[in-house]
């Protein structure tokens, strides 16, 4: 995908890891022994002339690149043209995510990459921050979609690439579809871990996202669901498992309740039988003859 060598530290095993992410621009998630990833000469004769977006996934990363050395901490990103010979690692075990995007994507968008080469563009950038976390839901997903989305996916992504080399300050609650789609992911991704907390609410999420309670309400609802549905339905097919898997006499259905997120076991109650047709101590007693 990147067209790299490697040269490892001396006296070290070489290790390691290359997960693709995807493909329509070349992103993956690497990791190395210590070492340098880097194209020489040589490599670069395949004619590649897109632009690499280096993220690092370490907490010091080294890069020499067209005559210049930039060290990126982590969670930081730095942009370097292909078709220049450079080396990215460290002298620990280091990790990077890759992306590689076309001249031809930037010169449609009025950014000029050029100017970025080399740059470090600090992970406190909001932009760096939503594409990021856009890169990690792709991560989650199986992406069995269909052409339309997948062409949907790669538009946002070289639009937060091109947002994170020209844009410093916050993002706000944009009209662009990338952003909207970034934030949903984020706003998405954190209901998913958190769901399980009494307190999280769609104010807290958007709290953290830095976006009003409204704006994030209409993104959610773009999905066909509610915030609070979207809640509901996570702690109702996990409190679903646990009774399933309970197989001792001292399981009770409030513990298991309260460990899911909800507050309220009459509450509760109602809203598990509506979902699944049964009582939690009706599927607490399947699950215990089983």
């Amino acid at each position: 995908m990147f067209n790299l060598d490697f040269e490892p530290m001396p006296d070290t095993l070489f290790r390691s890891s290359f997960v693709p992410i995807f493909d329509a621009l070349r992103i993956a998630r690497s990791a190395f022994s210590p070492g340098f990833t880097f194209r020489d000469k040589d490599l670069v004769k395949d004619g590649d002339d897109a632009f690499g977006l280096v993220i690092s996934g370490s907490r010091s990363l080294d890069i020499t690149h067209q005559g210049r050395d930039l060290s990126l901490g982590l969670g930081d990103a730095t942009l370097m043209h292909i078709s220049a010979t450079g080396s990215v690692g460290s002298r620990q075990n280091f990790g990077y995510i890759g992306m590689m995007i076309p001249h031809s994507e930037f010169e449609i968008r009025g950014a000029r990459p050029d100017d970025t080469v080399m740059r470090r563009l600090p992970r406190r950038s909001e932009a760096l921050q939503l594409l990021r976390s856009y890169v990690r839901s792709l991560e989650r997903r199986r992406l069995g979609a269909s052409a339309e989305v997948r062409e949907a996916i790669r538009r946002h992504i070289v639009d937060l690439v091109a947002l994170a080399i020209t844009t410093h300050g916050a993002m706000g609650e944009s009209s662009l579809s990338a952003v909207a789609d970034a934030r949903l992911s984020a706003a998405l991704g954190h209901i998913a871990q958190s769901f399980d907390e009494p307190g999280l609410t769609v104010a807290v999420v958007a709290r953290d996202q830095g976006i009003s309670t409204r704006y994030l309400q209409r993104l959610i609802e773009t999905t066909g669901t509610s915030f609070t549905a979207r809640v509901s339905e996570l702690r109702l097919q996990r409190a679903f498992t646990l009774l399933t898997e309970a197989r001792d006499g001292a399981c009770r259905i409030s513990d298991i309740a309260l460990q899911v997120g909800f507050s309220d076991i009459s509450h509760f109650n109602r809203l598990f039988r509506t979902r699944f047709g049964d009582t939690p101590s009706g599927i607490l007693g399947r699950g215990r003859r089983t």
